[in-house]
This record gives structure tokens, sequence and C-alpha cells, in this order.
């Protein structure tokens, strides 16, 4: 697996105002797991693959 990755709460960040980015998380998280489940997206955590969301996690495009 190689390639750049990002962490969710940037996308959060990236989407919503600066003190506004925590309530904009529920709505990264639910459309990360679609993206992983069209294949679009893979997450990594400390270099290792993990099949789903779960605890701390980074995304990258397949």
């Amino acid at each position: 697996m190689g390639g750049a990755t990002i962490c969710p709460s940037e996308v959060a960040r990236a989407i919503a105002s600066e003190d506004q980015w925590r309530e904009a998380m529920p709505a990264v998280h639910a459309a990360i797991d679609e993206m992983i489940a069209d294949g679009i997206i893979s997450l990594s955590w400390k270099g290792r693959n993990l099949d789903r969301r779960s605890g701390a996690y980074r995304i990258r495009l397949r």
C-alpha cells in the first residue's frame, strides 16, 4: 500500500468551519463507510491495512 493518506478530521476541517468540524465527523464517517463499500478508498493505521473503520485510521485512495 503506497501513496498519501489523510486523517478523517482533516476532511471534516475542509468541509466545515474551524469551530464546527467535530459536528461534521458523523457525515465524514458515513461517507467513508460508503466509499469503502464501493472500493474507492482503503484504510490503514501505522502501516497496517484495516478492513473497516474502527478507532484511529488514515484514508487512502485505491
